[in-house]
């Protein structure tokens, strides 16, 4: 996964890691997250912000990495049913077990919790450009695609009910020399492509909830959307994540 943390490092990583972090601040903002583990780590310290009491900890494999737990997606270091959110940053994709990296996740959630899988659609214009031969080898191209009607599959099989997904990133970033300059801009916050199109965005985010009989749904949670300027949010969810995060122990 290091060539990944690499690629998320470049400018085309960086914007896309803003709008997945915009995407997935919007999601939380509306789920019961008391514990909020993401696995996979951007860099940079950005991250989705989390919201009231809620504590969150990155874990990845990355020696020195910004990160709160060093460990590999396949053997998640935490007590089964310990966590209310489990977000999945392209794991699935980069991994020889991806069915064990899901197993995992959907292990340490806890009754009502809710598993948050993102990644590359191979049937997208990001599908298509990973089958030129040019950097094909390289992330994000590198890796093995999967639909979210699969994901959304093994999610069953485990147990989790789906829910409606999200798509991003319609098109895929062009060569450094063919982008366009950056001018500074509003950003609306949690932007998604439309219910027509989200099946042909780059990304995807597919949810599914561990429902158990007899349990008691979790109160659900809304917040206020929010505008903000480019790289507004990369900060406040480093700082929404500074201020909730803890060390495990201390957890309870």
């Amino acid at each position: 996964m290091r060539w990944l943390h690499r690629w998320f490092s470049t400018a085309s990583g960086q914007e896309l890691a803003e709008r997945e972090s915009r995407l997935l601040t919007r999601r939380l903002a509306g789920l019961y997250a008391r514990r909020v583990l993401q696995v996979g780590a951007y860099g940079g310290g950005r991250c989705p912000a989390v919201f009231g009491e809620a504590r969150q900890w990155v874990l990845d494999d990355w020696p020195g990495g910004p990160i709160d737990l060093r460990a590999r997606s396949q053997v998640l270091p935490l007590a089964s049913g310990s966590v209310d959110v489990v977000v999945l940053i392209h794991q699935l994709e980069f991994t020889a077990q991806p069915h064990q990296v899901i197993r995992e996740a959907v292990r340490v959630l806890a009754p009502e919790g809710h598993l948050l899988v993102l990644g590359f659609n191979p049937f997208s214009l990001w599908g298509l450009r990973r089958l030129l031969p040019v950097g094909r080898r390289e992330p994000p191209w590198a890796g093995r695609y999967l639909s979210s009607l699969r994901v959304s599959d093994w999610m069953q099989l485990l147990g989790l009910t789906p829910r409606s997904h999200d798509g991003l990133a319609l098109l895929p970033p062009l060569p450094a020399s063919l982008r366009p300059r950056q001018t500074p801009r509003r950003v609306v916050y949690g932007h998604s492509l439309g219910p027509g199109l989200r099946w042909l965005g780059g990304v995807h985010l597919v949810m599914g909830q561990k429902r158990v009989a007899g349990a008691s749904p979790p109160p659900v949670r809304w917040h206020r959307r929010l505008e903000l300027i480019p790289g507004g949010l990369a900060q406040a969810g480093a700082g929404a994540r500074r201020s909730s995060r803890n060390r495990l122990h201390d957890q309870g």
